[in-house]
């Protein structure tokens, strides 16, 4: 078996590498509020903003869902996706540093797939499992440290940490 053949084979439409574009916005995080710059990452391809975060007093701080999916919103009303570099958005083939990646359903859908692909994977295929997983990600401009990134660090503050003792009754 093939495992490149099947990459996003079983959707009606594969999914489209990554065209990103990063840049500066001023979106209203609040109804009354001024509008706050944000640095944004958009995939000008799906299109949608795949990270964004408001700088208020010189610091920066990632962005909820919601408002992601608010400044998608006005980014596509505002046609952003159809000339970019109009409105200050410059390409980079990689996610920033700075960028804590979101992903799309059919991304997620996708990478879960090449995980099983890595369950069943023999010593002989693995390699090439993970030579799959690396080529899909580089597509949609990330690596295995924006996949770290985007599933290790907490969406909102820290975490509370689970001791062993809390586990044993």
């Amino acid at each position: 078996m093939n495992w490149f053949d099947n990459v996003s084979s079983d959707c009606d439409q594969p999914i489209a590498p990554a065209r990103l574009m990063q840049g500066h916005w001023r979106h209203r995080l609040h109804a009354y509020a001024e509008p706050a710059l944000c640095r944004v990452v958009v995939d000008v391809a799906e299109p949608r903003v795949v990270a964004a975060q408001v700088i208020e007093n010189g610091i920066a701080r990632d962005l909820g869902a919601s408002v992601l999916e608010e400044l998608t919103q006005t980014l596509l009303d505002q046609e952003v996706h159809h000339h970019p570099s109009a409105w200050g958005f410059t390409e980079c083939t990689m996610l920033p540093n700075w960028a804590r990646p979101t992903f799309s359903e059919r991304q997620i859908e996708e990478l879960e797939r090449i995980e099983g692909y890595l369950i069943e994977a023999s010593e002989d295929t693995f390699d090439s499992v993970l030579k799959l997983r690396d080529e899909f990600l580089k597509s949609i401009g990330l690596t295995d440290l924006d996949i770290y990134r985007a599933v290790r660090q907490p969406q909102q503050g820290k975490a509370p940490r689970k001791s062993s003792r809390m586990l044993v009754n």
